[in-house]
């Protein structure tokens, strides 16, 4: 696996090469080190001070000092052990780890300055994050995220990349390990409820451990009781990354022929570890043979890693989350082993395109519709199906609390032989008539939903929805499969109008041009920058008399902003 998405953009090379040559420090005007970049609404309790490593360290400071480990990473005084447990997981593959964190970076003199460049995926898309190397520091030492190594500085700027991502550094106070995962690989999340699990989790971890998936753990707890300390050791409302999964043979005379165990990890980085059998030291380590030991690779260390056995992780924690690697994910795709992407972005739109779920029948119909043919059975399948793998992602711009979510799912339908010629959507009469094939066991105020189906060959149409009417939000449906098919949106047609030219006067065009500026400063946000949706709302708002009340084409807008997108005429 190369490398390729690890290379640095011409922006960057350039910016750089200036830099160097003005012999001055990068500032980074987009996340400067000020207070707007640490809090949106909750003041830190200490005051903080920005500085660069150099001016933290008191020797020379480091990108990497001995490679990469688990131990790289601990938590800081922020609540976001989501995030530096999703660090530690990804350390365990070089490959993924080297594509989302560069180790072409140095303090060295000759190419040292003061900036530096991460790489996340970001609803559909790899992003390269360039950031300067102020950090906020108390007393001197770092506040937020550091490695065990005092001079080694890659997990601080790693997590200061994502701040700016996410808005500020406390707005990574929200958050799901699968998430970071996720943004880290591109991967597809599966959620596992400890309370209702499948047969053997101990072999569904296995599987995923071999095919190098990215796993973590939690114990759900209500919000009063979040970093409680249990007496076993565990504490409650907090993110562990699993780092191992094994099978141990015992003696005969234990009646048990071998036993079980699990590896995790509490971001935390300290002594605050799995206190019960197998936990460090404990009495049931001695019943294993030497070699048994040496293949476990055992550490006895406050490092925050423990075992324990599957029945006792299974008894604590409620939660699994998987980070299963796609062709998202692999930096130079292998075309015989990965999954065949298709990838849909849209958006669910008040009174046009946000009918809600299916038990609103009146206006189910007006969500997006996505075709997708399934022609090519799967290799050795005996029922000659087709597998699927169908990932609804909200993109959602800015963490928010997920009470301010609207929940999404969908549902997939057989389109009729006698009506696959037909490539017009789906009306109300057809939805109220026809069963779903399949569909979401329920809507999740989570970033991402997705479930695997294994379907006969034909034409369906997936229906991604929010749960009630008139919920506006963004989405990327991603669809997977391991064969190579056919999808696309079913849209309304696109027609240009012709319009009389009205008549307007000097103030009315003084009006116009305010209302729409207004409008526009409205849906843009700070970012200035705006979609094809949003282009269609300012458009549509702004110029409401003349079009009356009529909706500008969703096409038109996407046809406008190709026009002026620099990007793409460069």
């Amino acid at each position: 696996m190369s490398l390729r998405r690890a290379q640095p953009q011409e922006g960057f090379l350039s910016l750089q090469r200036d830099l160097l040559r003005k012999g001055a420090l990068y500032e980074d005007r987009d996340f400067p080190p000020i207070l707007r970049s640490l809090f949106t609404k909750t003041r830190p309790s200490v005051s903080l001070q920005w500085k660069r490593p150099k001016d933290i360290c008191k020797t020379e400071p480091k990108f990497f000092t001995k490679g990469i480990s688990r131990s790289d990473i601990a938590q800081g005084r922020m609540l976001n052990c989501w995030f530096v447990a999703a660090v530690a997981s990804l350390t365990d593959s070089e490959e993924l780890f080297y594509a989302v964190c560069p180790p072409d970076q140095s303090f060295d003199h000759g190419s040292y300055c003061g900036m530096f460049r991460f790489n996340f995926w970001r609803f559909g898309e790899w992003v390269e994050v360039i950031i300067d190397d102020f950090l906020p520091t108390h007393n001197g030492r770092l506040y937020y995220a550091r490695s065990s190594d005092p001079a080694e500085f890659w997990s601080a700027l790693m997590e200061k990349a994502y701040a700016k991502v996410c808005g500020s550094y406390e707005a990574m106070g929200l958050g799901r390990i699968s998430e970071a995962l996720q943004d880290f690989t591109g991967g597809v999340i599966e959620i596992i409820n400890l309370q209702t699990p499948p047969p053997d989790v101990h072999k569904v971890l296995t599987k995923a451990h071999d095919r190098h998936s990215l796993m973590g753990a939690s114990i759900e707890t209500p919000a009063r009781d979040v970093d409680k300390s249990l007496p076993n050791g565990l504490i409650t409302g907090h993110a562990y990354s699993i780092t191992g999964v094994a099978k141990v043979t015992l003696p005969s005379f234990r009646g048990i022929p071998e036993a079980k165990l699990i590896r995790l990890r509490n971001p935390h980085g300290n002594s605050s570890e799995w206190r019960g059998p197998w936990s460090d030291r404990s009495d049931e380590w001695n019943l294993l043979s030497a070699e048994e030991r040496k293949r476990l690779n055992l550490v006895f260390d406050d490092d925050g890693e423990f075992w324990m056995a599957m029945e006792d992780f299974q008894s604590n924690f409620t939660r699994i989350e998987i980070c299963m690697l796609t062709a998202d994910s692999i930096l130079e795709p292998d075309e015989r082993r990965s999954w065949k992407i298709q990838r849909e972005k849209g958006r669910w739109q008040t009174d046009a395109s946000a009918g809600g779920c299916r038990n609103f029948i009146d206006t189910f119909h007006i969500n997006p519709q996505i075709r997708i043919r399934l022609q090519d059975p799967d290799e050795g399948d005996d029922e000659h199906h087709c597998s699927i793998v169908i990932s609804l992602m909200r993109t959602d711009r800015k963490r928010t609390p997920a009470n301010d979510k609207p929940p999404i799912g969908f549902a997939i339908y057989k389109v009729p032989d006698d009506m696959k010629d037909n490539k017009t959507r789906f009306d109300r009469r057809f939805f109220e008539t026809t069963k779903a094939q399949a569909m979401t066991n329920s809507f999740t105020k989570l970033r991402e939903i997705s479930s695997r189906y294994s379907l006969p060959p034909g034409e369906y149409v997936i229906v991604p929805s929010t749960f009630y009417p008139r919920q506006e939000a963004e989405y990327l449906l991603r669809i997977f499969s391991e064969k190579p098919h056919e999808a696309r949106e079913v849209d309304v047609e696109t027609k240009i109008m012709r319009l009389a030219k009205p008549e307007i006067s000097t103030n009315d065009a003084e009006d116009i041009d305010k209302s729409f500026w207004k409008t526009f400063q409205k849906f843009a946000g700070e970012d200035g920058e705006v979609d094809q949706y949003e282009l269609q709302e300012i458009l549509s708002q702004a110029f409401a008399t003349v079009m009356n009340s009529n909706l500008f084409s969703l096409e038109a807008c996407r046809s406008m902003i190709a026009m002026f997108d620099i990007k793409l005429a460069l």
